[in-house]
């Protein structure tokens, strides 16, 4: 499922009505320096309606690629019944609108500290018949308390914007307000994994139960050095490749993720950690399993697993047909 058309055409009318083409590279830029700088001394980092039109144009599309991507993982083994859904750190809603695309209409609610981001996506949702009725609250993460609980609750891209001394007390306050799932995004960088596993740590210690990615509680095997993460295709509009002076219809972007239970799951049995190794006969694939890492050797000796397991990819959990495949 690629980024939906409506919410492109609507993107791109407001960039026609609101900003100069040559100057979306130039602003989408300069608020992503703003953002990676942000010291959280309670600053705006976003404050005019233009700069949030090119913030929308520039992320939009990565964003909802990635909560489509995880949300799909996460709802793959369970039948969970999500009612309310909230979206913080929201943005223009793009974990809004992936999640509708998945779930179908449900009662969301956007937190947002910029208003420039509220004003944005509100007005973006106004093309969809599904997403009129969202509710925005500007609402500071660190500052702010939430009022009610969630059944499910989407933090897209925003714990790495956060002091680290604020990271734990920010999880606590999501976790508390979370009745079912909490779903954690970050970019898939050394970083943004160091993110992840502090978070990991923390959940588990509280008896949270991983839905995905992890098979598993345990600590995690990665080399100190390595670092857990994913892609998502995303699709490149004609004003995207005109901007990036590419041909590619598309650019994938890197994540890694992870999503909490408060009740008991079924997981998958292992992801492959990597993208395969696909050679003439044979593939190979770096797989987290129940009982470690492993590095498995498929040929077409293995027959039906063999072809089956040449169409999967980075995230997928590799199905396997017999155990102790290879240490």
């Amino acid at each position: 499922m690629g980024f939906p058309i409506e919410l492109t055409n609507a993107i791109e009318s407001e960039l026609n009505k609101n900003i100069k083409l040559e100057n979306i590279d130039k602003s989408a830029k300069e608020i992503s320096k703003r953002y990676r700088a942000n010291d959280n001394d309670g600053k705006r980092l976003l404050t005019k309606s233009d700069e949030a039109i090119a913030y929308a144009f520039s992320r939009m599309p990565a964003t909802y690629e990635s909560v489509y991507s995880t949300l799909n993982k996460v709802m793959e083994n369970n039948k969970f019944e999500i009612n309310t859904i909230f979206d913080v750190g929201a943005g223009t809603g793009a974990g809004t609108w992936a999640a509708c695309e998945i779930l179908g209409e449900k009662d969301f609610y956007c937190f947002e500290r910029e208003k420039a981001m509220i004003q944005t996506g509100k007005k973006l949702m106004t093309c969809s018949e599904s997403l009129k009725n969202v509710k925005w609250n500007e609402f500071d993460i660190i500052k702010d308390d939430f009022s009610n609980s969630s059944d499910l609750i989407i933090v897209s891209y925003m714990i790495n914007e956060l002091q680290k001394s604020n990271i734990e007390n920010v999880i606590e306050k999501l976790w508390n307000a979370t009745n079912k799932i909490l779903l954690i995004i970050e970019p898939g960088t050394p970083k943004g994994f160091s993110n992840i596993k502090l978070i990991r740590e923390k959940l588990i210690n509280k008896n949270a139960n991983i839905i995905a990615p992890c098979p598993h509680e345990k600590n995690c095997e990665l080399d100190k050095n390595d670092w857990c993460h994913f892609t998502c295709r995303v699709q490149r509009s004609k004003i995207h490749k005109k901007l990036k002076d590419g041909q590619a219809a598309y650019e994938d972007e890197k994540f890694s993720y992870i999503a909490f239970s408060k009740t008991d799951i079924k997981k998958s049995d292992n992801r492959i950690l990597r993208h395969p190794i696909i050679n003439k006969g044979y593939s190979e694939f770096k797989v987290c399993t129940k009982d470690g890492i492993k590095n498995i050797k498929l040929s077409k000796k293995d027959g039906q697993l063999y072809k089956q397991a040449r169409k999967q990819s980075s995230g997928d959990s590799l199905k396997l047909l017999e155990k102790n495949k290879a240490p």
